[in-house]
């Protein structure tokens, strides 16, 4: 499992991309059994801010998500005039 890397840091903001595995969910709510804050944290990431997942993805899915203590970003990608369109790559396996 890949580590959460911190590529992007300055004085007010954090930027992580994390690789999501199957079974975390998407929320910043402790109180919530495998959320990706503990998932983060338990692979060796920890934030100096507050961090929140921009979108989301599925519990039963994986992928790469990015969590921000930015919330500029948020408003820039899934609201207003510039929203972008959600895109997803899916595989099938066919059992007969």
């Amino acid at each position: 499992q890949q580590r959460p890397s911190n590529n992007l840091q300055t004085s007010s903001f954090e930027y992580v991309k994390y690789y999501k595995p199957i079974g975390v969910t998407c929320t910043t709510d402790l109180r919530v059994k495998d959320n990706i804050i503990d998932s983060i944290n338990h692979d060796g990431y920890i934030a100096r801010h507050r961090v929140y997942p921009v979108g989301r993805l599925d519990k039963e899915t994986s992928g790469l998500i990015i969590l921000t203590s930015d919330g500029r970003i948020v408003n820039a990608v899934l609201r207003g005039e510039r929203k972008q369109p959600k895109v997803y790559k899916v595989k099938v396996l066919i059992v007969s």
